[in-house]
């Protein structure tokens, strides 16, 4: 994550399996949701803020709505 809260990950939809991982130094999410109608997105996001113990509206995607590779901004409140 970056000074500016943001935070650059790397989707794969269709996984069997929900997880967490780095590799060759990008974060990647692998969730089972299908990458239609934004369940995929809202995946990613329920697995950021659970994992990161956040409410959901903490964290939002600033771009790449529709790709794999996704910017999140994660705003924390005081």
């Amino acid at each position: 994550m970056n000074s500016d809260g943001e935070l650059r990950l790397r989707v794969i939809p269709g996984a069997k399996v929900e997880k967490l991982g780095i590799e060759n130094e990008t974060l990647k999410i692998w969730i089972p949701a299908a990458p239609e109608d934004g369940k995929a997105n809202k995946a990613v996001i329920a697995l950021l803020t659970q994992r990161l113990k956040l409410p959901n509206n903490a964290a939002t995607i600033i771009s790449g709505q529709t790709s794999r590779d996704k910017r999140i901004k994660i705003t924390l409140s005081e």
